[in-house]
C-alpha cells in the first residue's frame, strides 16, 4: 500500500484504537497517537496508512499483547531492599542498574535501596507518607518470545521511559510459565519530578514495549480492551487478594457470589436495574465494530487480491467478538434462559438493544455476525 492509497477509514479506526485519557507524560516510543488539529478542535489522527494497516494486521491475527503492570510499592528503606532481594533470588539472578551496573551482591543492592531513600528523605520537604519506589512487571505470553529477547526489549524500552529522568533497576525471571521481567522505578526523579504512572501512562509504556519487540522480531502488540471487543474487565490482582485475606479470615468475600446474586436479582426482577455503565459499553462496542466493518469494505472495494485477503480477516475478527455485556448480564441472561427453557416463566426475549421500557427485562444475546 503506498501512501497515496486513502482507503482505510483513519479517524475512526484511530477512535476504536484510543488509549485511555490522562496521565503526565508525553508517549515517546509507541506509535499510535491522537493529536488535536488546528480546526474545531476535531481529531486528527497521526499515524499513515501503511502504519494503520499494519497495525490492524496485526489486531485481527492477533498478535500476542504485551503486559506493563504496577506489582507494588515499597514505602521503607528495609521494604526496598526485601523487594531487590526477591527480584534477585538473593544473589543468584543479575540484577542490571540504570547505570549500566550488573549486580549479584545482597550488600550493594542494600546500598542501592538506602541510597534511593535518603534521596526521597531529602525532598520530602512536607514529610508525607510516600512510595519510595514503584515496581512494574513485563512479559508476554509464553511461548512467544525469547526470554534474553524479552530482556533487550525492557533494557531499551526503560532507557527510553526513564534514562536521565528516574534511576531504575532491572531483573528477568525464567522460572515461571513465561520469562518477565521486573523493573523497579525510584519514585524521585533525577529532575525534581515524581514517579506514579496513571492508567494512561501505563497504556503508553505497553505501547512503547511492544515497539521495542517489534523491532526484535516479535509480532507484539498493545491496544486497549475495547479495541479487541472485549467489554468485561479482568478481575484486579487487587480484588483477589482481598477476596483471599477476607476467606482466611472468615469473613469470606466471593466475588463469583456476588455476581451470582447480582445476576439472579436481575433475572428476577420485575424492573431490573440496567446501568449506564452497561448502556455506554454496548454503544462503545458498536462504535467498534462498526469501525472495522468499515476498514473491510474499503478493503474489499480495492479489487487487490491482499486487500481482500485482509477484509476478510477483519470480518471474521469482528464476528468472533465477545457480547457486549458485564459478567452480572451475562449470567442473568443464562438464568433467563434456563428459565424459559425449563418452562417456569414466560421471558420477553432478549434484545440486543438497550430496553426503552424499564419493565423489559432482556439481555443483550451476543450481537448478530456482520457479513
Amino acid at each position: 500500500m503506498s501512501e497515496e492509497d486513502d482507503i482505510l477509514p483513519l479517524p475512526s479506526l484511530m477512535e476504536a484504537w484510543r488509549p485511555p485519557s490522562g496521565g503526565k507524560r508525553v508517549l515517546k516510543g509507541g506509535t499510535v497517537r491522537i493529536r488535536t488539529g488546528r480546526g474545531g478542535g476535531q481529531a486528527r489522527p497521526a499515524m499513515s496508512q501503511a502504519e494503520a494497516r499494519a497495525k490492524l494486521e496485526r489486531i485481527v491475527r492477533k498478535a500476542p499483547e504485551v503486559m506493563v503492570k504496577v506489582s507494588g510499592k515499597q514505602r521503607s528503606t528495609q521494604h526496598l531492599a526485601e523487594h531487590f532481594g526477591y527480584v534477585s533470588r538473593h544473589g543468584k539472578l543479575e540484577v542490571r542498574s540504570s547505570e549500566g551496573e550488573i549486580i549479584t551482591d545482597e550488600k550493594r543492592l542494600k546500598a542501592i535501596a538506602f541510597d534511593w531513600a535518603m534521596l526521597d528523605e531529602a525532598t520530602n520537604i512536607y514529610g508525607r507518607d510516600r512510595p519510595i519506589s514503584t515496581s512494574m512487571i513485563l512479559s508476554m505470553p509464553g511461548g512467544t518470545a525469547e526470554a534474553d529477547t524479552i530482556l533487550d526489549a525492557v533494557q531499551a524500552f526503560a532507557r527510553i521511559e526513564f534514562k536521565g529522568r528516574f534511576s531504575y533497576m532491572v531483573a528477568l525471571h525464567t522460572d515461571t510459565d513465561h520469562p518477565h521481567v521486573h523493573v523497579t522505578v525510584a519514585n524521585q526523579g533525577e529532575d525534581g519530578s515524581r514517579f506514579n504512572p496513571r492508567k494512561a501512562d501505563l497504556h503508553h509504556m505497553r505501547e512503547t514495549f511492544a515497539l521495542e519487540l517489534r523491532a526484535r522480531g516479535i509480532a507484539a502488540e498493545a491496544t486497549p480492551r475495547r479495541a479487541r471487543g472485549h467489554v468485561q474487565k479482568r478481575v484486579r490482582s487487587a480484588a483477589k487478594h482481598l477476596e483471599a485475606r477476607t476467606a482466611a479470615e472468615g469473613r469470606g468475600l466471593d466475588i463469583h457470589r456476588l455476581v451470582e446474586e447480582r445476576a439472579a436479582e436481575f433475572a428476577q426482577s420485575q424492573e431490573p436495574e440496567r446501568r449506564e455503565q452497561d448502556r455506554a459499553a454496548l454503544h462503545r462496542q458498536k462504535f467498534i465494530r462498526g469501525a472495522y466493518a468499515e476498514a473491510a469494505t474499503a478493503l474489499a472495494g480495492t479489487g487487490r487480491e491482499e486487500d481482500a485477503a485482509l477484509a476478510d480477516e477483519i470480518t471474521q475478527f469482528v464476528a468472533d467478538m465477545p457480547p457486549a455485556v458485564s459478567r452480572r448480564l451475562q449470567r442473568a441472561r443464562e438464568i433467563m434462559m434456563a428459565d424459559r427453557a425449563s418452562g417456569s416463566a414466560d421471558r420477553t426475549e432478549p434484545s440486543n438493544e438497550p430496553p426503552t421500557d424499564p419493565r423489559d427485562r432482556g439481555v443483550p444475546p451476543p450481537p448478530d455476525r456482520e457479513r
